[in-house]
């Protein structure tokens, strides 16, 4: 008994130092704005291409279509951006209405430019479905703004919801 008692408690000890002499895994670089927005497009891409079962093909298209879309958005993006910043600006200056007119006047022909982009990109990508997967698309963006419907992520810029 007094022998059983000795392990348990070598064994406790043994079992407690091993748990201390671990050392804690470093912390994970916390992922910036965009990298997780990035993850974010991943993400729902990849359960897109699931739900319409798209082949590796139309997969790679879709992909390419989607990042010149990016590319050709980003400036109308960083317009945007800074427009957004103008307007912020003239607000708190106590500018005159007409300045600010034309600032949201800006705003709203760079937003017509960023839907006009990421919608031409989704008519592209449709283009590549079969009618089976158009049938699916369809029923997709029935249940609110989806990817073929020209919904937009608030805030993201042109050709980021892409």
């Amino acid at each position: 008994m007094k022998n059983t008692l000795v392990r348990f408690a070598g064994m406790a000890a043994l079992a407690s130092g091993m748990v201390f002499a671990q050392t804690a895994a470093p912390p994970a670089q916390p992922l910036s704005p965009g990298q997780r927005w990035q993850q974010r497009r991943g993400r729902m891409f990849d359960r897109m291409a699931a739900r319409l079962n798209l082949t590796d093909a139309q997969k790679e298209q879709a992909r390419a279509i989607m990042q010149s879309a990016r590319e050709s958005g980003r400036p109308v993006a960083q317009q945007l951006k800074q427009n957004r910043l103008a307007l912020h600006d003239a607000v708190k200056a106590g500018k005159p209405d007409a300045d600010i007119d034309q600032l949201a006047a800006t705003t709203g022909s760079l937003m017509g430019q960023a839907t006009a982009i990421r919608t031409k990109a989704f008519a592209k990508v449709y283009a590549l479905l079969t009618p089976e997967q158009r049938t699916k698309a369809d029923q997709l963006g029935s249940h609110g703004r989806g990817m073929f419907m020209g919904g937009h992520e608030h805030g993201h810029g042109a050709g980021a919801g892409s």
